[in-house]
C-alpha cells in the first residue's frame, strides 16, 4: 500500500479528484470548505449533478468520520444531488461502509459510492493509473522507501550535505510546471542545466528530481566541493549501471573563480553523458553565472548553442497562481504556523494578495514563514509582515547584491536604477555605464566590461527585451529596484559616486532630491555645463533647459541659440515632469520685462512677421494667452495705431483658423459619454406590450444640443482673456457636430437592461476558476 499519511487534507483533495475524474470520465471542480454547501468536488456547479465529499481522516478514528458525516447530510437533502460518492482516507469495514451508505442511500447508486482508503489503493496500484501516481509526487516519494535509504553510501555519495534535510524540505514541494518539465526533458535528453534567479527554486526541483530517479533505481552520485574530476571517478565503468550525477551552482557562485581545469571536466562531462544512455546529469546555475560562463569560455559556448545541453529556465511568471498558493500553504502547515497567524492570512482572503503579489517566490515564501521570524510578532502583525517583506524583500537581495556580485556588477545595477525604474535604451545605459567605470581606479580597460556585465546578468537581475526596434534593459524582478532605492537613500558614498559621472538629464532627477536638486541645475545652469547634459529623449533637451534657465531667471548670453530656436522652430514638447515648465509657461517667461530685454525679444516683437512665425505653431490656448501679452506689451510701450491694427488682424486671423482646427478635432464621444442621462432617458421612455419604447431620436437631439453648448462654453472660456480690439474681430464659423447614433443608442440600452445576475454571481478576483481553488486550498 502507498503511504498516505503524509499527504495534507489539500493533496488528499487533489488525489481523490483525479481518482474520480478517471473513474468517471468527466471533469471536477474544487470549492472551499465553509463555501461548498456540502460539496469538496462538483461535476457542474449549478446543477450539482455529481457531488463528491472528500474525508481526510487519514490519521483519524471511525467514530470522528461518522460523526463529520452526519453533520453533511442536511447538506446533501438540500442539494439533492443525482450521484453521491464519499472518498475517504480511511480502512473501513463492511459494517462501517453499510452504516454510512444507509445515511446516504437516497443519493447513491449503492455502496460503492463511498470509495475507502483500500479502494483508492487498489485502483492507483494498477498500472493503468500510474500517471495519477506520478502526478502526486508525495504518493510515491513517501512509498517507495528511499528517503530511508539516504544515508546508504551505495546508492548516495556525499548525501548528507545534499539530503540532510531532504524529508523537511519534501513536504514543502509542490510538482509544479517546472518540475515536471525538468523531468521530461532529463528522461528524454539525459541531461538538463536549470537557470533562474536566486530563490526561485532550482536547488529544490534538484532534489526532488534526484529523489524520483533514485526511486527508480539510479545510482546518485553528487560532489560539494565542485570536484569533477573525483566525481567522475566514482561513477561505475559498466555503461549498463544507472546513475545520475548532480551538480548543484555547477558553475560556481562566480565563474570568473572557476579553475580551467575544472572547466574542461565540466565539459568532458557533459560530452561523457551525451553517449551513455543510462546516466543522467542534472545542473542548476545562477543565469548570471551561466551567461559569464558562456561570455569567458567558447568551448562552454559552443556546447550550449549546440544544444548539447538542454535548458530549462524558471521563471516565476510562468508559474501559476495555484502552484504558488499550495506553496505557501504547504510551508504554513508543515512549518506548524499557530493557527491565530494563519487566521490573519486567510481574514478577507488575504492569501490572495500573497500569492498574487509581484514580487512573489519560494525564497520569500519561507523567509516569512520561518519560525524564528513568526515568534518575535505578534500574530495581528503577521500578515502586514509578509506583505512589507513581499514589498521589500532587501534580506533576500541584500546577500545576492553583497556577497554574489563584483563590484562592477553592482555599478551596472547602481547606474541602471539611476537612470530608470522601467526600462533604458540598451546605448543610454552603456554611456552611462562607461562614464561610471571611467571615474573608478582598478579598472581594466582592455575589457568590455558592459558586453560582460550585460550577459552575466541577462535573466537574472536584468531582463533584455526589443522595444520598436531598440533593445530596451530593465530589472527581471520590481524587488530589484526595491533594493536598489534603499542604496540610494542610505548609501551616500556611492550615491555620490553616481552623482559625480551623471551623463543624462533623468540622472538628475533620480539622484538629486528637493533643495538638492534645485542646486544642482542652477549649478549646472550657472556654468554652462547643462550644455554638455545628454538627454535620453533627445526632444526634451530645448525643454528642460529652458524650463529651468526660466524658473530661476538666469540671464546669461551662452543660451542666446536655444532661445531664437525655441522662437522660431515648431516646438512640440514630449511629455513634461513636474520639474519642467509647458511650452506656454515658457513663453510667458521669456515675455517678463527682463527676460524679453536680455535675450532682445523686444527687437523680434517690432517685426510682425518674425511674432507670426512665433504664434502660428502655437495651440489655440497657447495663442490666445500669448496674444494678449504682446498686445499689452505693445500697449505699455505706446505702439502706434496702426502698428497695433496690424497686430491685431494679425492675431484674428491666427485665431480664427486655430478655433476652425479646434472644433475639427473635438470628438463628440469624450464629451457626451461622461454625461448623466439617466434622467433624460426617464423622460423619454414608456411601456409597450412589447417592452420598453425609447424615443431614440429626441434623447440623441437634446444631446447634440448638449455637446453644442459645452463647445460653445469652451471656446469661451479660451476667448474670454482676449482683448476687445482682437476678440471683435474673430470669426468662428457655425459648429456643427455629427453624432455618433449607434453608440449612443447603446448607452441608451445599457442604462434599461435588467440585472441578470444574482449577488453571488457577481465578478471579483475571486470568481475565476484559479481563484476558486485557491480558496479551496486556504479556506479550511
Amino acid at each position: 500500500m502507498f503511504n498516505y499519511h503524509n499527504l495534507n487534507d489539500i493533496e488528499f483533495e487533489h488525489l481523490c479528484k483525479d481518482i474520480v475524474e478517471k473513474k468517471l470520465g468527466i471533469d471536477l471542480r474544487i470549492f472551499a470548505t465553509g463555501r461548498d454547501g456540502g460539496i469538496d468536488l462538483t461535476d457542474n456547479v449549478s446543477t450539482n449533478n455529481i457531488v463528491v465529499q472528500v474525508k481526510h481522516y487519514i490519521n483519524s478514528t471511525y467514530s470522528n468520520l461518522k460523526s463529520s458525516l452526519k453533520k453533511e447530510l442536511p447538506k446533501v437533502k438540500k442539494l439533492n444531488p443525482k450521484k453521491y460518492y464519499i472518498c475517504c482516507g480511511m480502512k473501513l469495514t463492511p459494517a462501517n461502509i453499510n452504516e454510512i451508505y444507509k445515511l446516504f442511500s437516497d443519493y447513491m447508486e449503492d455502496d460503492s459510492s463511498i470509495i475507502t482508503l483500500n479502494e483508492i489503493d487498489d485502483f492507483l496500484q494498477d498500472d493503468k493509473n500510474e500517471e495519477i501516481v506520478r502526478k502526486n509526487y508525495k504518493l510515491w516519494l513517501y512509498s517507495s522507501g528511499i528517503l530511508t535509504q539516504i544515508f546508504n553510501q551505495d546508492i548516495f555519495i556525499d548525501c548528507e550535505s545534499l539530503l540532510c534535510d531532504i524529508e523537511d524540505e519534501s513536504q514543502f514541494f509542490v510538482q509544479t510546471s517546472s518540475y515536471n518539465k525538468c523531468l521530461d526533458r532529463l528522461t528524454k535528453h539525459g541531461l538538463i542545466l536549470m537557470l533562474g534567479a536566486p530563490g526561485v527554486g532550482k536547488t529544490l526541483i534538484s532534489k526532488m528530481l534526484i529523489l524520483y530517479f533514485a526511486q527508480q533505481d539510479y545510482k546518485v552520485r553528487y560532489t560539494t566541493n565542485g570536484d569533477i574530476a573525483n566525481l567522475k571517478k566514482s561513477l561505475s565503468s559498466n555503461k549498463d549501471v544507472k546513475e545520475i550525477i548532480l551538480l548543484d551552482d555547477c558553475l560556481g557562485q562566480h565563474y570568473f573563480n572557476m579553475k580551467t581545469t575544472q572547466e574542461k571536466e565540466l565539459i568532458s562531462l557533459i560530452n561523457y553523458i551525451h553517449v551513455n544512455p543510462h546516466k543522467l546529469l542534472i545542473m542548476n546555475s545562477r543565469i548570471t553565472i551561466f551567461n559569464e560562463a558562456k561570455e569567458r569560455s567558447e568551448e562552454f559556448h559552443i556546447i550550449v548553442e549546440g544544444q548539447k545541453v538542454v535548458l530549462h529556465t524558471i521563471n516565476m511568471d510562468n508559474i501559476s497562481l495555484i502552484e504558488k498558493a499550495k506553496i505557501f500553504y504547504n510551508h504554513l502547515k508543515y512549518k506548524n504556523v499557530p493557527p491565530s497567524y494563519y487566521e490573519e492570512i486567510k481574514k478577507d482572503k488575504r492569501y490572495l494578495n500573497i500569492v498574487n503579489h509581484r514580487n512573489y517566490t519560494p525564497r520569500i515564501i519561507e523567509y516569512i514563514t520561518l519560525a524564528s521570524r513568526i515568534s518575535k510578532l505578534q500574530s495581528t502583525h503577521y500578515f502586514k509582515y509578509c506583505i512589507e517583506k513581499l514589498d521589500n524583500p532587501n534580506d533576500i537581495w541584500k546577500e545576492e547584491f553583497e556577497r554574489r556580485l563584483t563590484s562592477i556588477d553592482r555599478t551596472f545595477m547602481n547606474t541602471l536604477y539611476s537612470l530608470t525604474e522601467t526600462s533604458i535604451d540598451i546605448e543610454c545605459l552603456r554611456i552611462s555605464f562607461n562614464k561610471r567605470l571611467d571615474t573608478m581606479s582598478g579598472i581594466d580597460k582592455t575589457l568590455n566590461h558592459f558586453d560582460l556585465t550585460l550577459n552575466r546578468l541577462a535573466d537574472s537581475l536584468i531582463s533584455i527585451y526589443d522595444n520598436k526596434g531598440s533593445k530596451h534593459i530593465g530589472v527581471i524582478n520590481p524587488s530589484v529596484n526595491d533594493f536598489l532605492q534603499i542604496i540610494f537613500s542610505t548609501n551616500t558614498l556611492e550615491l555620490q559616486s553616481i552623482k559625480n559621472a551623471i551623463v543624462y538629464d533623468i540622472q538628475i532627477e533620480r539622484c538629486y532630491k528637493d533643495v538638492e536638486y534645485d542646486n544642482a541645475i542652477l549649478n549646472l545652469i550657472n556654468s554652462g555645463e547643462i550644455l554638455e547634459l545628454k538627454f535620453v529623449n533627445p526632444h526634451k533637451h530645448d525643454n528642460f533647459i529652458l524650463s529651468h534657465l526660466c524658473k530661476y531667471h538666469v540671464l546669461n548670453n551662452i543660451y542666446d541659440n536655444i532661445v531664437n530656436d525655441f522662437l522660431f522652430k515648431n516646438n512640440t514638447f514630449p511629455s513634461l515632469s513636474e520639474n519642467l515648465l509647458s511650452r506656454k509657461d515658457i513663453l510667458v517667461q521669456l515675455l517678463n520685462t527682463d527676460m524679453r530685454k536680455f535675450y532682445k525679444i523686444d527687437y523680434i516683437l517690432l517685426d510682425l512677421q518674425l511674432v507670426e512665425e512665433i504664434l502660428e505653431n502655437l495651440y489655440i490656448d497657447e495663442l490666445v494667452l500669448i496674444c494678449q501679452i504682446i498686445f499689452n506689451i505693445f500697449k505699455s510701450e505706446g505702439k502706434s495705431y496702426n502698428f497695433i491694427q496690424d497686430y491685431t488682424w494679425l492675431c484674428s486671423q491666427l485665431i480664427s483658423f486655430q478655433l476652425d482646427e479646434y472644433i475639427d478635432e473635438i470628438d463628440p464621444i469624450s464629451i457626451y459619454e461622461n454625461y448623466d442621462i439617466w434622467d433624460l432617458v426617464d423622460e423619454n421612455i414608456s411601456a409597450s406590450k412589447y417592452g420598453p419604447k425609447i424615443n431614440y431620436d429626441k434623447i440623441i437631439d437634446v444631446i447634440k444640443n448638449w455637446v453644442l453648448q459645452d463647445i460653445d462654453e469652451s471656446i469661451e472660456n479660451i476667448l474670454h482673456i482676449l482683448p476687445s480690439e482682437i476678440a471683435r474681430e474673430i470669426k468662428i464659423n457655425t459648429v456643427d457636430i455629427e453624432l455618433d447614433n449607434t453608440n449612443i443608442e447603446s448607452m441608451i440600452d445599457s442604462l434599461i437592461e435588467p440585472d441578470d445576475y444574482d449577488e453571488d454571481m457577481r465578478y471579483d478576483s475571486t470568481s475565476t476558476p484559479s481563484f476558486n481553488v485557491i480558496e479551496a486550498i486556504f479556506e479550511r
